[in-house]
């Protein structure tokens, strides 16, 4: 069962960016199943790795996504990006070390993070994008015609 299930609630409007948020689900929904089945700790941190690098990405893509649109908040968001990436290394160095307790801290983290990053922050700026997005399409279809 999943812990975190994907609902159109999380939804940004943009389809590249709302598959990326799916994958992360999938990859905490991964980890809380590592957590839940006592998984080998090797088994952890390929997936912690795993998550790290593919939240690295997406920020990549959203802050791109930010920069064509020329949003305004787009350094403010690049900051949260980089506190969570600080965070995120963090908890990985300690589970790395064994620290106890660990991992369901950082679970409790990459959930909280994910939800309400998605449901306040992203939501923030999927309008910016969509309109962006929605005048490039009117520009190269005017330019077709």
């Amino acid at each position: 069962m999943d812990i975190i299930e994907w609902d159109e609630s999380y939804s940004v409007g943009v389809e590249e960016l709302d598959e990326q948020h799916k994958q992360l689900f999938n990859l905490l929904n991964a980890l809380f199943e590592a957590e839940e089945t006592s998984a080998e700790s090797q088994t952890v941190s390929d997936l912690l790795a795993g998550m790290k690098a593919y939240a690295a990405m997406h920020f990549e893509t959203e802050e791109r996504y930010m920069s064509e649109c020329e949003y305004a908040d787009l350094a403010s968001h690049a900051w949260v990006h980089e506190l969570y990436r600080k965070k995120a290394d963090k908890l990985c160095s300690d589970q790395m070390d064994g620290r106890e307790g660990v991992f369901p801290e950082m679970l409790r983290f990459l959930y909280e993070w994910l939800v309400v990053h998605i449901l306040s922050c992203d939501k923030d700026y999927a309008p910016f994008i969509r309109g962006h997005q929605a005048d490039k399409s009117r520009r190269q279809h005017t330019t077709a015609s």
